[in-house]
């Protein structure tokens, strides 16, 4: 049994390192596949679409009354600028001192409105090389000319007003309408997106450390609690077959789920009910057919022998007024077959001497098979004597027999927490009684014709004895055999 709890001890470990595991992985996949969504969110097209949508939405309104009036207000303009720019990441008019050279858009980021002729109004930080009045040229900037374009000639469509540059830039144009819908100006902004790679790999190698260990000791937790679980029921299965492989069908496997595992269980113990009948049957047989040959063997040597006795002792009697010499050595042959018929006896004794009862009396037998029960069956049993003294070999045996069926019926249908054993030699008489606290039943709604029982009153009727069985639903179950002892009986 050592044995076999030490592999369910490694399976449980084994079972509970493969829930840590399932579940740092799990956390370390989770926290990737978040860090790559967000990095290809910010490389994708939608993010620029939100930014056109977003200047829609909040800048195009504040822009678009300074824009229609006549001329434009480009101080108003530059306020409605300013105000977006300071909650982005537009540096605003701080910026730093443009170079010498050709216009461009800094990369930090900016923001200009155009008009529908594709002027300057202002620009956001103020950009040397983009003079107010001046037409602007979106071709300087790769891929804004076709989105300028396309927000002059109405077009609505977020995702067509903007675009990511090879540099890592978000362009992005929102058309602004005057008081008749038609498009009076464009929004012209350009955007910094930052290499969140980096950081994202940062974040993702600290959160793993900080969560980790959390994750690892909660995966061991529930990992442990649940193989826990799973190996003790198991090591019932285990302990039930260990049972059923030494011949002693009294444990059941307890397990009232209805998963697969408690499925196999009753499975199980159902198998094992049958083989237990099976085993009874071919046990009954067994005994049977050693009867025939104790008969056999006792006709062929014994009875032989008590015959030869006979004789020699009737010749004795015929001699023995008239030659006492002859008629001595006759007794002394009678002596010596008697002798032998002892020997003979003794021999067929020994044979039919159940295993259980070898060097040992019926009471410190139970006391054996009890503990061992209660050991098996997880129920406490307690063994009592009273009057103990020799008996005849078969109603210990009997007696024996009928103990194991009782306390069998008691492991499998009381649900008891304590069974009572009790051995009580009288004069004339020897009485079995085996109590349970179980959960009892109603005689009077059963048959009484169970196999067990029946056993156990076929057993008790071929010694003249009886068995009688006091239960009640929630008191309990117990059975008494009552068998009379012939005076002087020997085992």
């Amino acid at each position: 049994m050592k044995t076999g709890i030490f592999s369910l001890r490694r399976l449980r470990w084994k079972l509970t390192f493969s829930y840590t595991l399932v579940t740092v992985v799990a956390l370390l996949a989770l926290e990737l596949l978040l860090a790559s969504a967000l990095v290809v969110f910010t490389r994708s097209e939608l993010l620029p679409a939100l930014i056109v949508q977003q200047l829609k939405d909040n800048v195009a309104p504040d822009l678009e009354p300074p824009l229609t009036q006549t001329p434009p207000d480009t101080e108003g303009l530059r306020e409605g600028l300013l105000a977006f720019a300071g909650q982005s990441d537009v540096r605003g008019a701080d910026g730093p001192e443009m170079e010498d050279g050709p216009p461009f858009l800094p990369d930090e980021g900016s923001l200009l409105v155009l008009d529908d002729e594709r002027r300057v109004l202002t620009s956001v930080p103020e950009l040397e090389g983009f003079i107010q009045g001046q037409s602007f040229d979106a071709g300087r900037t790769t891929g804004l000319d076709p989105l300028v374009s396309a927000a002059l000639g109405g077009e609505e469509n977020s995702g067509r007003l903007s675009t990511n540059t090879p540099e890592g830039r978000v362009l992005t144009v929102t058309p602004l309408e005057g008081e008749d819908g038609r498009v009076a100006g464009v929004l012209v902004g350009t955007f910094r997106l930052p290499n969140l790679t980096g950081p994202l790999l940062v974040a993702v190698g600290l959160s793993a450390v900080a969560l980790t260990v959390p994750a690892a000791l909660l995966g061991t937790v529930f990992g442990f609690v649940t193989a826990w679980g799973l190996t003790r029921r198991l090591q019932r299965l285990a302990r039930a077959a260990q049972s059923w492989s030494r011949g002693d069908f009294s444990v059941v496997a307890k397990d009232r789920s209805k998963d697969e595992l408690g499925q196999l269980s009753r499975e199980l113990n159902s198998m094992a009910a049958r083989l237990e009948g099976l085993i009874q049957a071919r046990g009954e047989l067994a005994a049977l057919e050693t009867r025939n040959r104790f008969a056999r063997d006792l006709h062929d040597s014994v009875k032989q022998q008590v015959f030869a006795t006979s004789l020699q002792v009737a010749a004795a009697r015929a001699l023995i007024s008239r030659d006492t010499d002859a008629a001595e050595a006759h007794l002394a042959q009678a002596d010596g077959l008697v002798r032998e018929a002892q020997k003979e006896l003794n021999v067929l004794i020994h044979q039919m001497r159940p295993p259980a009862l070898e060097g040992k009396g019926l009471a410190a037998a139970l006391r054996d098979y009890a503990a061992e029960w209660s050991r098996q069956s997880e129920i406490r049993a307690e063994v009592r004597v009273s009057g103990e003294r020799e008996t005849p070999l078969e109603i210990e045996q009997a007696l024996f027999r009928v103990a194991q069926e009782a306390l069998a019926n008691v492991a499998k249908h009381s649900e008891a927490e304590h069974a009572d054993v009790d051995l009580v030699y009288a004069p004339d008489t020897l009485t079995l009684r085996v109590a349970d606290d179980g959960r009892g039943f109603d005689p009077a709604k059963t048959t009484g014709d169970g196999f067990g029982l029946r056993s156990m009153r076929e057993r008790l009727l071929k010694l003249g004895g009886r068995v009688g069985v006091e239960s009640k639903p929630g008191g309990g179950t117990r059975v008494t055999c009552v068998c009379p002892l012939e005076a002087g009986g020997e085992r």
